[in-house]
């Protein structure tokens, strides 16, 4: 399979596909037309902070990728919970998961906040599982960006076995 930057497409994917960047800085493209498989060095990406990339398969199929130097693949939520701002006067939120991986989630808050870059909270929240699996979490906060706060997971955690059960379904 030869991807190219520059020939001309017969078919254009309008869909931007994530795309799981593995140790090494390797990235697996399956041309989701012909079923093609190729391993992709990305590292010259990596190094401009490049993520969004357009390539063409050998089939003459442009594909639209977004690459994702995370550890563990984010799913899609919308799990109700609550948080408590372990550095913030113990502030409590109303919030929604809106993505959760085996490493962090993803929240919004409910009403306005006051969190910053490497806060401690507090999180609580049920999986959408049959067993509606509860999960008490302390994370430290990476990112604020507005109303969406990311998150990761202390690295001891004991729900991990559970998490990663709901995350292969």
């Amino acid at each position: 399979m030869c991807f190219d930057l520059s020939s001309r497409a017969k078919r254009y994917n309008m869909e931007t596909r994530k795309l799981l960047v593995k140790e090494g800085d390797i990235a697996v493209v399956v041309c989701p037309f012909c079923r093609k498989t190729k391993n992709m060095s990305v590292l010259q990406y990596k190094e401009t902070g490049k993520r969004e990339l357009q390539i063409t398969c050998s089939c003459a199929n442009v594909l639209d990728l977004c690459l994702e130097y995370r550890k563990h693949p984010r799913q899609e939520t919308r799990l109700l919970g609550k948080s408590i701002n372990l550095s913030n006067h113990r502030e409590s939120r109303d919030i929604i998961i809106k993505n959760i991986s085996l490493g962090g989630i993803g929240l919004s808050p409910l009403t306005d906040h006051r969190t910053n870059k490497d806060d401690r909270l507090h999180v609580s929240f049920a999986l959408n599982n049959s067993k509606q699996t509860p999960i008490d979490a302390n994370v430290a906060v990476r990112t604020v960006r507005n109303d969406y706060i990311g998150c990761e997971f202390n690295s001891s955690d004991h729900f991990k076995t559970a998490l990663g059960f709901y995350l292969l379904r």
